[in-house]
């Protein structure tokens, strides 16, 4: 029996267009009977997932699940008979609780009235809108097909299916983006009342067009530290403003109102088991990660085709527990860790921390070891102390 919920992911791989910055499994201007063959060969693959994992406990067996996330890709290209489709299987297969959090990623251009009103039927309660930027270059240089009065709009069309938690996804250090800039952006994401914004820093991914360009191709300092000095700057001018309006800063780069935390990061920020279902979905269950091909043909024929498999040692998950405890403003509980691991973390890690609490970095207060705001921007410099 499995006491504690799970998370569950489902990967949807479909976009209108592959954005130049993107490394995600995702297939540009899909066919309607493509995206159809996907959705019930991915339904059928979620139905015997929740009969391998089901067992013995009062909802007949199903496992319990928290939270459910439909990720890409753009959920919200497809048709919404597929939605329902998805959902329906979800249900089936997994013990949904009455108070799950279930978020569908949204790409402002591609979210019309028949989806959101399928979404709030599914029950569908959270969703995480790409909107990037509010200013248009910004987009065009990002290669997003949608313009910030589609950002607005779509959070009227949510609200007036009864959606009313909302996530804004923004990014920092675009190509033509300032510090005045990034303020009437998040002034403007301020404006409609997010329960969430996250705020992430542009990265070159291998493989994308983006990287191929480089740095001088986009714009920006070729000189890696200058462009950490001003992704760093942005950051910093993002916290204060987001903090000044009353959001928590939970996380390295996401923020809150009091209560919309999203938990279904936090079963992988908190090293709890989560499920992913669809092309290329990635999995951590009962201290085995793994993930599924990105071969789409593959998965469409029925085939099982395992991209990894790894068997976390005690060392991997004390490792991963420290390095994503630490990305959040409560940090690691010392009571939680040796309950864990049955090593006590201040005797085994706080030498290594002492500096960094003296320089005010790190800090311990309560029974926990956390980073301060000063201590976020150098985490990966801690991180490589301790781990």
């Amino acid at each position: 029996m499995r006491c504690q919920p799970i998370g569950l992911y489902v990967h949807i791989p479909f976009c209108r267009s592959k954005c130049p910055y993107c490394d995600f499994c995702s297939l540009p201007r899909p066919s309607k009977e493509l995206m159809e063959a996907y959705a019930r060969e991915l339904s059928r693959r979620i139905r015997r997932a929740g009969n391998h994992y089901r067992g013995d406990s009062e909802a007949d067996g199903r496992v319990p699940v928290d939270t459910v996330y439909f990720g890409g890709g753009t959920p919200s290209l497809l048709p919404p008979h597929c939605f329902d489709e998805l959902m329906e299987a979800v249900r089936e297969a997994f013990c949904i609780l009455p108070d799950a959090e279930i978020t569908a990623e949204a790409n402002p251009a591609t979210l019309f009235a028949e989806m959101a009103e399928v979404w709030a039927k599914c029950g569908v309660n959270r969703v995480s809108l790409g909107a990037q930027s509010a200013q248009e270059a910004e987009l065009k240089a990002l290669g997003r097909l949608h313009r910030w009065d589609d950002v607005e709009e779509t959070v009227g069309l949510l609200r007036d299916v009864g959606i009313d938690n909302i996530n804004l996804d923004f990014m920092l250090g675009i190509p033509h983006q300032t510090p005045a800039s990034l303020a009437d952006t998040l002034t403007r994401a301020l404006g409609l009342n997010p329960t969430h914004l996250s705020a992430y820093t542009l990265m070159l991914e291998e493989g994308t067009p983006f990287y191929r360009r480089g740095r001088m191709g986009l714009g920006l300092p070729a000189d890696e530290d200058t462009a950490d000095e001003q992704a760093i700057s942005l950051w910093e001018q993002a916290c204060a403003l987001l903090g000044e309006a009353g959001y928590e800063h939970y996380e390295i780069s996401n923020f809150a109102r009091e209560g919309f935390r999203s938990r279904h990061n936090l079963h992988t920020w908190q090293c709890r088991d989560y499920l992913g279902l669809g092309v290329a979905a990635h999995s951590c269950m009962d201290g085995v990660r793994f993930g599924q091909s990105s071969d789409i043909e593959g998965f469409l024929a029925g085939k099982d085709i395992a991209e990894f498999t790894e068997v976390l040692t005690k060392e991997d998950e004390v490792a991963e527990f420290i390095m994503l405890g630490l990305r959040l403003s409560d940090g690691i509980d010392e009571t939680e860790f040796f309950s864990r691991f049955g090593v006590d973390f201040w005797h085994t890690y706080g030498p290594l921390c002492i500096p960094f609490i003296e320089k005010g970095l790190m800090a311990r207060e309560g029974g926990r070891v956390r980073l301060t705001e000063a201590g976020f921007p150098v985490s990966n410099t801690i991180l490589a102390e301790l781990i």
